[in-house]
């Protein structure tokens, strides 16, 4: 069964040793209120400039005032561009966290797997057009190495969580975590795809529907039969 309690986020640093590493984590972590505030101001003034400018045209001078602090109050807390982009990744991931863990202890006694590939589908679908800076982040970190790390990283926390709606079915444990990996990673890819064909909305509906086509032709090989219905205890 799928534990109800909320997965953990773990702090997401380039696999790299060394120098690499430490230029994408903050200096130092908020502890006073008004500081955790300023931070999150600061993320906020990003997912807004990534959503206006995208990523390239972002610099710190321009972070700083758009967020209305010097620029040394910004180093405080970030090293570098890269730095604040991957807090702003990272509070996506517990987003996300927080999004598939609802969606965890919704009560889907009576209905099957191909419901719940839906509702998953739709969710993701609904975050990546309302949450702020995060199409043009998460479409472009694929092309930027330092932050490719990044995403290779946060798709296998994703992963995880979709594993979580997995483990209920009879599927053995190695076999699982690859589908898992699978699902978020074609996912993942045919989301940015439909996210650069928003201005034809017709077209980019069919994404939609052909994306939730491949994922159940997929695991129908693991869920034959279209009646799987999920556990009748909705307490996953």
């Amino acid at each position: 069964m799928v534990s109800k309690k909320t997965t953990n986020v773990k702090k997401v640093v380039n696999s790299e040793p060394g120098k690499n590493a430490n230029l994408l984590n903050p200096r130092k972590e908020p502890s006073q209120k008004r500081s955790i505030s300023r931070v999150q101001r600061i993320l906020d003034v990003v997912a807004e400039l990534l959503e206006k400018n995208g990523i390239e045209a972002i610099t710190t001078n321009m972070i700083a005032v758009e967020a209305s602090i010097p620029i040394g109050s910004l180093y405080q807390y970030f090293p570098n561009k890269h730095a604040v982009l991957n807090a702003v990744g990272q509070r996506h991931l517990e987003r996300i966290n927080s999004m598939l863990s609802e969606i965890f202890q919704s009560d889907f006694r009576g209905k099957s797997w191909e419901d719940l590939i839906d509702l998953v589908i739709d969710s993701f679908a609904n975050f990546y057009l309302t949450e702020p800076g995060f199409a043009p982040l998460w479409s472009s970190m694929k092309q930027d190495p330092e932050l490719a790390e990044i995403d290779r990283e946060n798709n296998l926390k994703i992963s995880e969580n979709v594993s979580m709606i997995l483990s209920q079915f009879n599927v053995e444990l190695a076999e699982n975590r690859i589908i898992s990996k699978i699902i978020v990673e074609v996912t993942d890819s045919i989301l940015n795809l439909w996210i650069r064909e928003q201005k034809d909305k017709e077209f980019s509906d069919k994404i939609i529907i052909e994306l939730k086509i491949i994922l159940k032709s997929y695991l129908t090989r693991y869920f034959p039969g279209g009646q799987n219905h999920l556990d009748s205890d909705p307490s996953f």
